[in-house]
């Protein structure tokens, strides 16, 4: 098989570099198995030119033939009423839902349990993490952004994607959501959509290249996003003094390989373990080819967020938000990262490290004290919706 042109295996490719240099706190080494080869990603591979074909058909009967808008808001109009409406959908969409529906044996939701609690206990650092390590992290793949290029995220604004990013990880790290009935699983369900829907829009346009980058939103790439939700997600907290407990890295995982497999991720590719998730995680990020003009363009779009955000007018919020991002940048994605995306250094590096000595005592205080451990669970959350707030029309004078 001819694989992506895209897919490096050079033994040279600094592609994520960051994430393997040990700094005492990031997890990502420590897990990564010893005896790994970078061989080993040739029989991955495959998943560039692979996709969710389920949702792909589902969404050329909704979304494609009824339009975006009402197509979706009549597929999710079925899902509410399924079973009682089977006989009237098609095999297809029944498939999909009884996905949704039928929860398989080896989910765990009091696992899970463990793992929102974590995702809310961090607060606004989770936030952090996300914003300028997972996604700001993921331009260093030149390839996995093209569908963001072809989707016109550059002219809709980082404030958007920020906003949906958000938006999504807050639906679903509520405690209990991805239970059947519950808002979370509507919200992976309009997520899978929008993939399957950009990716048969992407592939009608000529200058989408599948011998360079494989298919639009492919599998791999998607079980690469995932690791980014799950395992880097945690490697930043961890960066930040917020290692979990066992029972919480167990959690943060097993929320997103359901979270995963619900969007369209075949099983036998999710990750059971930190081990094999730092080692698939490790597979996909050591043969990108690394950083080009669209990820610089991406990446200074995220960094120029904060200043034309619409919620506050106050240009001292403005300001200092936007250098404890760029102090965030440099303590998670480190120099070398950081500088090969064109993002500047700033002294504001030394508030988020003192930031972290403060996330050090209320870490340690919440892994010997249960009361204090749910107080600042309820705290964090809080915290992480009056973000969600903001970008959806509160405002700060």
């Amino acid at each position: 098989m001819k694989f992506p042109e895209r897919h490096d295996t050079d033994s040279n490719n600094n592609s994520f570099s960051s994430y393997w240099k040990s700094t005492g706190l990031n997890i990502l080494p420590r897990y990564l198995s010893k005896d790994i080869s970078i061989e080993e990603s040739n029989k991955w591979a495959k998943y560039y030119l692979e996709a969710d074909e389920l949702g792909d058909k589902i969404a050329l009967q909704y979304l494609i033939s009824k339009g975006f808008k009402e197509g979706l808001q009549q597929l999710l109009n079925d899902f509410e009423y399924f079973p009682a409406n089977r006989h009237q959908l098609s095999p297809e969409t029944v498939d999909l839902f009884q996905q949704f529906r039928n929860v398989p044996s080896w989910v765990d939701f009091e696992s899970i349990n463990h793992g929102t609690n974590y995702c809310n206990r961090c607060g606004t650092a989770a936030l952090s993490v996300l914003r300028n390590y997972c996604l700001m992290g993921g331009y260093e793949s030149s390839a996995i952004n093209k569908p963001l290029i072809f989707t016109g995220a550059l002219k809709k604004g980082a404030a958007k994607r920020l906003s949906e990013t958000i938006d999504f990880w807050i639906s679903i790290t509520e405690k209990g959501e991805l239970k059947p009935g519950n808002n979370g699983l509507k919200s992976i369900l309009t997520t899978r959509m929008i993939h399957s829907f950009s990716r048969i829009m992407i592939e009608k346009q000529p200058e989408w290249k599948s011998n360079l980058w494989g298919r639009p939103i492919n599998t791999w790439d998607m079980l690469a996003t995932n690791l980014g939700f799950s395992i880097v997600f945690i490697d930043g907290l961890a960066k930040l003094n917020l290692s979990p407990t066992t029972d919480e890295l167990k959690g943060t995982l097993d929320l997103w390989k359901y979270a995963g497999y619900l969007l369209g991720i075949p099983l036998n590719l999710l990750p059971n373990n930190a081990q094999e998730a730092t080692d698939y995680l490790y597979l996909w990020s050591k043969t990108q080819k690394g950083i080009d003009e669209n990820s610089k363009d991406l990446a200074f779009a995220l960094y120029q967020e904060p200043l034309k955000v619409t919620f506050t007018k106050n240009k001292l919020i403005k300001w200092f938000v936007h250098k404890t991002n760029i102090g965030y940048n440099e303590i998670l994605l480190g120099s070398e990262s950081r500088a090969a995306l064109g993002l500047p250094y700033s002294y504001a590096k030394y508030w988020v490290l003192f930031l972290n000595k403060i996330n050090r005592f209320v870490d340690e205080k919440c892994k010997n004290n249960p009361e204090y451990y749910q107080k600042t669970v309820e705290k964090g959350r809080k915290e992480q919706m009056n973000v969600w707030e903001l970008y959806h029309g509160g405002s700060i004078s």
